[in-house]
């Protein structure tokens, strides 16, 4: 991963379990006449340390990150790479803002000097896939390579689809996961669409599902992670985190930018993942939501909960108090799932003050808790409509 807090795996489930949240004040562009001043950065990453200086200067951020986080990944997973490369080995990659912050420096460029000041260097970074592309060129890996975008549900729908490719046997293993880096351009428009928080700190009153929740806090990062069927892991002594049990896609008839507005298609979604499974809603000991303190998302997706965890033990986290909302963020939250599950313990909910009142039904975790047992549903909810889900079952 390269997160927030940095790209140790450890300092990652540490952080989380200790309620800690990376949220602070924007640096990297003036925010002046901004509504909305925060963000969760990374940090602790120097790109040097896996891409080489000349390379760089062809990417953005996305880039970057994208082989940092995937390198990691193979090298975790023990998976060998072939020095004439690799054809069964490929990539699934999610992202929301890729290509946009060259595509921004791009046409500034062209309005301001014309054809001939365009830096021709980042022409091949403006696309949405040049992050995975850079990603199979860095690797060799000569199988798929696939980007699939859907806002805030990227990094959740590319694992989504690598199970279901692995399923297909088209591909013997695949890099998977979600990657994104906002910018200025990024950062103002939705400011302007006035959907992130304006509290100018962070602070208690903030986190998903509590009762002053008034807005999503943008974030970036990218969380690999490498997923291949079970006979081939065995073939190989593999030592996994744990195993992909069911996954969903589905959709919610809402406008253009909308959250989802009724439980039914949330519930639904959830049922068809548990369904995938083999599984039923009493099966289930901790959910990774995909609410980011908004209003309405975190409503209607704790009314898709109560409807089948209410009065349960399951626990109820979210993570995107601690790590903002963006593309890669059903990735991390698969990725925190396996790590503060292979501790037994389920993170509370960074920013999480007085439990809205209207979702008692449930329980939250307001502080670092035991967890029930090793299975886990992971949400991740686009606004737009797009949903996903997915189960898993932490290694013992």
């Amino acid at each position: 991963m390269v997160s927030p807090f940095g790209t140790s795996l450890d300092a990652f489930r540490d952080a989380l379990l200790d309620g800690q949240s990376a949220v602070a004040p924007i640096e990297r562009f003036d925010t002046t006449g901004c509504a909305s001043k925060l963000a969760a950065s990374v940090a602790g990453f120097e790109p040097t340390a896996w891409v080489a200086p000349m390379k760089l200067r062809r990417m953005d951020p996305t880039g970057a990150y994208a082989i940092a986080a995937s390198g990691m990944a193979i090298a975790d997973a023990r998976q060998p790479l072939h020095e004439d490369g690799d054809e069964a080995g490929g990539i699934v990659l999610g992202t929301w803002s890729a290509g946009g912050q060259a595509m921004q420096e791009y046409l500034s460029a062209l309005l301001r000097s014309g054809p001939g000041g365009v830096p021709a260097l980042i022409f091949n970074t403006t696309v949405g896939n040049a992050a995975a592309s850079q990603v199979g060129l860095e690797f060799k890996l000569r199988g798929l390579n696939t980007t699939i975008t859907h806002k805030e549900a990227s990094g959740l729908a590319a694992i989504v689809s690598a199970v279901e490719f692995l399923r297909q046997e088209r591909a013997s293993w695949l890099v998977t996961g979600g990657v994104d880096s906002f910018y200025e351009m990024f950062f103002k428009a939705h400011d302007r669409f006035a959907v992130m928080s304006r509290r100018s700190t962070f602070s208690k009153g903030m986190g998903p599902f509590d009762r002053d929740r008034c807005g999503f806090i943008m974030g970036e990062g990218c969380f690999a992670l490498c997923v291949e069927r079970v006979d081939d892991a065995r073939r190989r002594h593999a030592t996994p985190y744990g195993d992909i049990l069911g996954v969903a896609a589905s959709g919610a008839a809402v406008p253009t930018n909308a959250w989802p507005d009724r439980a039914e298609p949330l519930a639904r979604t959830m049922g068809l993942a548990l369904g995938d499974a083999g599984l039923t809603p009493d099966d289930v000991d901790v959910v990774y939501a995909s609410a980011n303190a908004t209003p309405q998302l975190d409503a209607v997706e704790a009314a898709a909960l109560a409807e089948l965890f209410g009065g349960g033990r399951t626990v109820i986290t979210s993570i995107k108090g601690a790590l903002g909302e963006c593309g890669a963020s059903g990735a991390a939250s698969c990725a925190a799932a396996l790590l503060c599950g292979r501790a037994r313990r389920v993170p509370p909910i960074a920013g999480l003050g007085h439990v809205d009142p209207a979702l008692k039904a449930l329980r939250f975790a307001t502080e670092s808790v035991v967890a029930p047992g090793p299975i886990a549903l992971v949400n991740s909810f686009a606004s737009g409509g797009a949903l996903f889900s997915l189960v898993l079952r932490v290694a013992a």
